[in-house]
């Protein structure tokens, strides 16, 4: 048996990665595994009969692994994104090569930001700033916090795999500036500039998967609850009747206006993202996004963007307020 073709490394999971399998001899039966390197799972396996030669499509064991209803708690500044996977195939006996693949097709080419990180951007104190790299070897970041106690060194061996950062920001005085200096493989990728400011209570932070594969977040400076349905049951104690909340969902519109325009294109990724969280500090969980509105000026330039997210209600707090 021989795996006569394979995808390319670096291929994107969000299309076919196609593997031809060919026998010596008619198989009456043969299993095949899909195994992932980096996470030592079994992302899947399939059962071929009365075959010669078959071709067979990955792509949709990786992606049911992949996108998942939170974005996770990282224990490091830098580390391996969980959307990458190194994939080898065995059967009878024999075990394809191994190939990496991402989000995004990231074979070749010189390391890279697959965020994009707007310059003077801002951030409040528990927020976390994510952005996603890519390098062949190494990731360096100096981040300077004056209120943390200042300078920071962060270094990660990447063996080619793309990397998530996820810099927390615990401690800040409004109007101080948060900087990061990026190096990948050696190369200076840039310096970008964070400036402290103090969010309203009703703001929300979302975080999304652009089309490079990259992490984006952007705080919506106010929402306003929209709706609220509950689903809840009757319970007998003691003391008698009570009702309890099982389940309750919350309608949240949000809206971005006064944004520069570099700003609107990036943010306008998140109509097209297969999922969309929303953070509170390392806390996250997906949302939907519901009706959606885009404002132009008489110039035909978008200036306003307001659309819905449906969430889960997690307790805590005040549900009707």
């Amino acid at each position: 048996m021989i795996f006569k073709t394979i995808p390319q490394n670096g291929a994107s999971w969000l299309q076919p990665l196609l593997y031809t399998l060919e026998f010596d001899q008619q198989e009456e039966q043969v299993e095949v595994v899909i195994y992932d390197q980096l996470s030592s799972t079994q992302l899947g396996c399939v059962m071929l009969y009365n075959v010669t030669s078959v071709e067979i499509d990955i792509a949709p064991y990786i992606r049911s692994f992949s996108l998942g209803s939170t974005l996770g708690k990282q224990s490091d500044v830098i580390s391996r994104s969980e959307d990458a996977c190194r994939v080898v195939l065995r059967a009878k006996g024999v075990e394809s090569e191994s190939r990496l693949f991402f989000r995004s097709d990231i074979s070749g080419g010189a390391p890279r930001v697959l965020s994009t990180i707007i310059d003077n951007g801002t951030v409040a104190v528990g927020e976390v700033i994510r952005f996603t790299l890519w390098a062949e070897q190494s990731i360096s970041i100096v981040a300077t916090k004056p209120s943390e106690g200042g300078i920071f060194a962060y270094s990660y061996n990447t063996n080619g795999v793309p990397c998530e950062v996820a810099m927390p920001i615990n401690v800040a005085k409004e109007g101080e500036n948060i900087m990061l200096r990026v190096t990948c493989d050696g190369v200076y990728l840039g310096l970008y500039k964070f400036r402290v400011v103090v969010r309203d209570d009703s703001a929300v932070r979302l975080a999304w998967v652009n089309s490079n594969g990259g992490m984006e977040c952007y705080t919506f400076p106010q929402s306003v609850k929209r709706s609220i349905a509950v689903k809840s049951e009757d319970i007998e104690s003691e003391c008698g009747w009570y009702r309890r909340i099982t389940s309750s969902t919350v309608v949240r519109r949000l809206k971005m206006i006064g944004a520069t325009q570099s700003e609107v294109d990036r943010v306008l990724e998140v109509l097209l993202s297969p999922k969309v969280y929303r953070c509170n500090g390392w806390e996250s969980m997906a949302v939907q996004l519901l009706t959606d509105t885009l404002t132009y000026d008489d110039h035909g330039r978008l200036h306003r963007l307001e659309f819905d997210i449906n969430e889960q209600w997690k307790g805590g707090g005040q549900l009707w307020s």
